[in-house]
């Protein structure tokens, strides 16, 4: 149990978590997993799951998959309106 708490405390602090989660957004179309997630951010799993728990209350890939969802909504929502809104500029 104490190894366990030693981990934890080396996860990523919100400055470290805040830069994952712009990343994260900044490549939603792609796959992102545990691998591209430790990649990205140099910690481990316990780490990043850790944090996402602390941060967001929530896991990292149900996060992904909601931050997914807004993207794909924001996008169908914005899209017929915005082409509209550029014939009518031209």
């Amino acid at each position: 149990m104490l190894l366990l708490e030693n981990h934890i405390q080396r996860g990523l602090n919100k400055e470290q978590f805040e830069e994952l989660c712009v990343w994260i957004d900044e490549h939603i179309q792609e796959p992102i997993g545990w691998s591209e997630l430790m990649n990205e951010s140099g910690f481990d799993h316990l780490s990043i799951q850790y944090s996402f728990t602390k941060y967001k209350a929530t896991t990292p890939m149900t996060w992904i998959r909601n931050r997914r969802e807004n993207f794909k909504s924001e996008r169908n929502q914005s899209g017929p309106a915005f082409k509209f809104h550029s014939l009518l500029t031209k």
